[in-house]
Formats: structure tokens, C-alpha cells, sequence
């Protein structure tokens, strides 16, 4: 499945998360580069585990990204959608 496939499904299948939960999957999906749509509910877990009750007065930063990020990926690896690192 193409990257542009896999965006498609994110949106419909997720479309009433907030934009910080979007975004998140959005920028996972490129960074770990994930085609597969069945990755996604995967994924979900781990994201909204940081994003589902962050308060909307406090700033997302690059750290908690990061976070998100590594969290994800260990995730995926561990489901046998992502190869670990050689």
C-alpha cells in the first residue's frame, strides 16, 4: 500500500481524534515509514496512551514527540511490523 493509501485510511478510520492524535500517527507513519494499514491500530494504542488526555493549555514539544516516536516504534517491532535496527 502506498504512503498516500495509508494517509487515506488514518484519516477515515480516525477521523474524530484530535489533531494532536492525528498528527502524531501522521508523523510516526513517515518517520517509521509504515505502509500497512493494519499497523495502525497498533499504533493507535501507543499514541493515544501520551495524547488522549493532554491538556490543550500546555505545549506539545519535540521531546514529547521523541518520546511518542520511540514508544511506537518498539511497539511495531514487537507486533512484527517493523524489523529492529541491525
Amino acid at each position: 500500500m502506498a504512503h498516500k493509501d495509508i494517509h487515506t485510511v488514518l484519516a477515515t478510520r480516525f477521523a474524530n481524534e484530535s489533531d494532536l492524535t492525528l498528527s502524531m500517527m501522521t508523523r510516526a507513519i513517515s518517520e517509521l515509514d509504515i505502509s500497512n494499514p493494519e499497523a495502525l491500530d497498533v499504533m493507535y494504542e501507543d499514541v493515544i496512551f501520551f495524547t488522549g488526555d493532554w491538556p490543550e493549555t500546555e505545549g506539545w514539544g519535540s521531546s514529547d514527540t521523541s518520546a511518542l516516536i520511540r514508544s511506537v516504534k518498539e511497539t511495531l517491532i514487537s507486533h512484527d511490523y517493523l524489523k529492529a535496527a541491525a
